[in-house]
């Protein structure tokens, strides 16, 4: 069964480098594991010292890595679209769509549906993996990334209702006949009824926590703090649960006392600050064996 372990959290406060070490540590166990990255700043191949593409490399012993473009993404959801647009509306081939997908490549809400989309391709690319790290983008577009399925099925649901009464009404129905056979073909409505059960899947995939870990990732400090208590807050709706916390550059001295209620009661990994930078195999794999890391043994 494959699992998802997901670092959200604060922009600044360790979640590329905790994704790094934690899909090493999987990888060190025997795991065959996957490190995707979906924040923008491209951050693996800076800890890693070595430049990571859409295409999954080899990083360790079963470790690959994967760092895609999301602008190349956009670019590819937005050719797909139009290109279905022009099957689904053969009577708008006359028209210059161009000038109308310009202006939909600046509109908001294409970067989630981009990272939706590299990440629902890493699922089933990566099938055989028996995990797959998710190295997050900052908070905002972490939890807009988490919420498309719901935002983008009540946006299905309602195009859905629009679109059967425009076939009751027989007003856009192209009609064929087959023998003696009467034959419907909506292809609109059919792509609608395929999104629609693709955002219940991933709905379902993101609320399934037997596959989905969610981890959030802070510093020991009180801003900090209040950004990870604001994150519960907004999965909770969303039916995503954060099993743990992971607080970064840890010392002795840090006063958890002040922890809110909800982040003093979750399970937590203790991330201590390193005398050197965490960049290049060597310094990781040096961490890992004077801290190891608990990486969520399925």
């Amino acid at each position: 069964m494959l699992h998802s372990l997901f670092q959200i959290g604060k922009g600044g406060v360790g979640k590329s480098t905790l994704s790094a070490l934690m899909a090493l540590a999987q990888a060190r166990v025997g795991k065959r594991a996957l490190l995707l990255s979906l924040d923008p700043a491209h951050n693996q191949s800076d800890i890693f010292e070595r430049s990571f593409s859409d295409k999954a490399s080899e990083a360790a012993p079963g470790l690959l890595v994967r760092e895609p473009d999301v602008n190349q993404w956009i670019a590819r959801y937005l050719e797909d679209v139009q290109q279905r647009m022009r099957e689904s509306y053969t009577y708008l081939t006359a028209l210059n769509l161009d000038h109308y997908f310009r202006v939909l490549r600046h509109a908001p809400g294409l970067e989630e549906f981009a990272l939706r989309a590299i990440y629902q391709d890493a699922l089933r690319e990566h099938a055989e993996c028996d995990v797959i790290v998710v190295d997050m983008p900052p908070t905002a577009l972490a939890l807009r990334f988490f919420a498309s399925p719901t935002i983008s099925g009540i946006w299905t649901n309602e195009l859905l209702r629009l679109r059967n009464t425009i076939k009751e009404k027989r007003e856009i129905i192209t009609r064929i006949r087959v023998g003696k056979k009467e034959v419907e073909q909506d292809r609109a409505l059919r792509r609608l009824e395929e999104e629609r059960d693709a955002n219940a899947a991933l709905r379902d995939h993101f609320a399934d926590g037997s596959t989905t870990h969610v981890t959030v990732v802070m510093n020991p400090d009180r801003l900090s703090w209040m950004e990870s208590r604001r994150i519960l807050e907004a999965l909770t709706p969303l039916g995503v649960t954060a099993e743990r916390l992971a607080i970064n550059k840890w010392t002795d001295a840090a006063d958890l006392s002040s922890l809110p209620p909800e982040l003093a009661s979750m399970p937590r990994i203790l991330l201590p600050s390193s005398d050197v930078p965490l960049l290049g195999m060597r310094n990781l794999t040096e961490y890992l064996d004077q801290h190891p890391v608990d990486a969520h043994q399925p």
